[in-house]
């Protein structure tokens, strides 16, 4: 959100100085933040963060947005059909978020439109101008869960014939490289022009102009540093020109108050957001240490919250015990710590036993440390005052080990090699 101040700046001025001359605002993609955690998710701190990109989309009017691949991460759960009126009502951008070539896969998700129109009057001799944005991104290797992608040339062809009936000018927003954005140009004729966030850019600043077949070929700068424009001009004939510059969002530019206070915000919560998460781990693994001692485990065994404790259980599975200290599972909260600005209460699902969700309002976190004999055999304190045999037999090993390790969490998982390596 750097250079949202400026940018916010610059079109206020550009709207006040020459109201005369409709405006169009677009993006083309890769426009909210992507860092995952160690599992894929984006990480809490960028959720936050992206809360306040989508909230600028919406308060300085873009009037449409490309869904890449890397947004759709986040914008995936607020696309739940269940939800969706009235999230979308709070959230209009979700109703201008364009993607041809991205489809729902389930019936319980509501798929980006293919293409949206938007209409503006002519500056000379009146009457309406409308402009197709048709949205097309690359193919990732694994696709977010609810959602397919097709190819964006097939995606393109199956799209342009609406919106060329619907529209006198067709642009198309792409996340893709440069040798992609050339193809569809090719095999897909009578898009006008491509705005191109280039997805192998790495970061780079300018990707020159060029053309295909018929179709100008624009690359946007990365992030926010620069302002690209696309002016069309008409002939009193009612053919178009097009002329495009890129404006250097710097210093010479002075910050919009509103966008700035929305820029500072974010930061704000994001911060918050990394704080927190560090606070909570810390405070967790603190009273997991407590719990875990001998004399909390003879405190809480009769009553408390069921759970014994592996120590407890090796008093009497003394070999099972030594086979899950030699395992991951003895070790899965080690894995926490050098992931603070990762950690939010939902890890302690996996990372620990019997962790439950706290009360509303409760500061109290509960569970122990790691994957203890207890997060597969049940709480075993009752058992370890009147042992009997049977008790917390597994009868599934498959169905146990995938609540936790999952196709998100542990892709390619095989339980059946999982389980022969810490059979007991």
């Amino acid at each position: 959100m750097g250079g949202l101040a400026r940018r916010a700046s610059y079109i206020e001025r550009f709207r006040e100085r020459l109201p005369g001359i409709p405006t169009l605002l677009a993006d083309s993609g890769y426009f909210v933040a992507d860092e995952r955690s160690a599992h894929g998710e984006l990480r809490p701190d960028i959720a936050a963060k992206n809360d306040y990109v989508a909230k600028a989309h919406e308060q300085f009017k873009v009037d449409v947005a490309n869904l890449s691949s890397r947004d759709l991460k986040y914008f995936s759960r607020l696309l739940e059909k269940r939800e969706f009126e009235t999230r979308a009502a709070s959230k209009p951008l979700l109703r201008k978020l364009v993607s041809a070539n991205t489809l729902a896969d389930s019936a319980e998700i509501v798929g980006p439109q293919p293409f949206i129109v938007r209409e503006v009057t002519a500056r000379q001799g009146g009457g309406v101008i409308r402009v197709a944005f048709l949205g097309l991104t690359d193919v990732p290797l694994s696709a977010t869960p609810g959602f397919k992608y097709i190819d964006p040339v097939e995606a393109a062809k199956q799209t342009l014939p609406q919106a060329r009936k619907r529209a006198d000018i067709v642009i198309a927003l792409a996340y893709l490289n440069a040798e992609g954005a050339a193809r569809v140009a090719r095999e897909a004729p009578g898009i006008d022009a491509m705005i191109v966030t280039d997805s192998q850019s790495n970061g780079g600043m300018f990707t020159p102009p060029t053309t295909a077949g018929k179709t100008l070929i624009l690359y946007t700068p990365f992030e926010t540093r620069m302002l690209g424009e696309l002016r069309f001009y008409r002939d009193p004939r009612g053919n178009l020109s097009t002329v495009s510059r890129f404006i250097t969002l710097d210093e010479s530019i002075p910050d919009q108050p509103a966008a700035r206070q929305l820029t500072v915000a974010a930061e704000e919560a994001e911060t918050d957001v990394r704080n927190t998460s560090k606070r909570l781990l810390e405070a967790w693994l603190a009273a997991s240490r407590t719990r875990m001692s001998t004399k909390a485990i003879k405190a809480e065994a009769p009553s408390g919250s069921g759970y014994a404790g592996a120590r407890q259980c090796s008093q009497c599975h003394g070999d099972q015990y030594l086979r899950w200290s030699v395992s991951a599972h003895s070790r899965a909260t080690d894995r926490l710590p050098p992931r603070q600005t990762e950690f939010e209460l939902s890890c302690l699902k996996c990372h620990s036993t019997g962790w439950q969700e706290p009360k509303t309002g409760s500061t109290e976190l509960s569970g122990l440390q790691n994957v203890q004999c207890e997060t597969c055999h049940g709480p075993g304190a009752e058992h370890s005052l009147k042992p009997a045999k049977g008790y917390g037999r597994v009868s599934d090993v498959t169905a146990a080990c995938s609540v936790c390790h999952t196709p998100v969490t542990s892709r390619g998982f095989d339980p059946q090699a999982a389980w022969a390596k810490i059979k007991h």
